[in-house]
């Protein structure tokens, strides 16, 4: 049965202009039973759902920001039509639903859960004792290749955005599939120059090749490996260490930045794991006799 035109316009108007909206309010719901804010705390009602006065006190500060003027009451009484609004795209996409049937939204409101997920991670402090044990512990992650032979796989950018992800992805298929490098990038790739050599090489000199950034990318892979596609120059590289030789580890102080975004990172993974697995111990799953175990 197809939709009615109201419910196509419901469609169109909560994908186009409240997506925003009905992340952060699923999110809200789902962690706080909205129904059961008290009246002293909501500032609006609609159906059984509050507005609550933080919301809008945070919606009215971002009408705000860029405004010197103090709010008046017109600025007021729009934030909070623009939010009951909100509240109303939202109940209304799920009574027809939207959630359940739009691949696109369902992926949405799964990746806003997992930033919600992971913000409450990053408010985690890590201590100067616990960076430096990372560092200590994962070593050889943050040293740096001496010398590097380095394959190389060339895509050229073109103008053409859908043709260049859809050669990206069949290069990505082919080599998650085992295909030889070398072979790939005969039948997949573009030329480029200049040919890199069968040889271990100094970094400095592999510059000459890939240039610094390419290079430095490639020095930090374990050996053998091959990377994902690395945007660069006129377009995407991927490459194969087939081997590498370690060179001298950084002292801590010279990459702090960059062991406190690699701690984090695992941190955010673990935190991940630990949340689905929360989720997945409180939900009723079943599987079909036929469905993989």
């Amino acid at each position: 049965m197809e939709d009615s035109g109201e419910e196509k316009l419901s469609r169109r108007l909560l994908m186009a202009g409240a997506l925003a909206g009905l992340l952060i309010a699923l999110i809200a719901s789902a962690q706080t039973d909205r129904s059961a804010l008290s009246q002293a705390g909501a500032i609006a009602s609609v159906n059984d759902a509050h507005i609550d006065r933080t919301e809008y006190a945070t919606a009215l500060q971002a009408l705000l920001a860029d405004k010197t003027k103090a709010p008046t009451a017109k600025d007021r009484a729009l934030v909070l039509n623009r939010l009951i609004e909100e509240e109303l795209l939202v109940q209304r996409g799920i009574e027809i639903g939207l959630l359940e049937g739009d691949a696109s939204v369902r992926k949405a409101v799964a990746r806003a859960v997992i930033d919600f997920a992971m913000t409450r991670n990053a408010q985690k402090e890590i201590s100067e004792e616990e960076l430096r044990g990372f560092y200590a512990a994962n070593i050889a992650r943050f040293t740096p290749a001496a010398r590097l032979q380095i394959e190389r796989l060339f895509i050229r950018r073109s103008n053409d955005a859908p043709a260049n992800i859809a050669r990206l992805d069949k290069v990505r298929d082919a080599l998650r599939k085992g295909q030889d490098f070398n072979e790939t990038a005969t039948q997949l790739g573009d030329a480029v120059l200049p040919p890199l050599p069968r040889s271990l090489l100094p970094r400095k000199k592999m510059y000459d090749y890939l240039g610094p950034r390419l290079t430095e990318a490639a020095s930090r892979l374990p050996s053998p490996s091959i990377s994902d596609a690395i945007a660069d120059g006129e377009g995407w590289h991927f490459l194969r260490i087939v081997r590498s030789e370690p060179g001298t580890p950084p002292a801590f102080d010279d990459i702090r930045a960059q062991i406190l975004t690699a701690m984090q990172r695992e941190s955010d993974d673990a935190a991940l794991v630990d949340y689905l697995a929360w989720l997945k111990e409180r939900a009723a799953i079943l599987l079909a006799d036929d469905a993989p175990q």
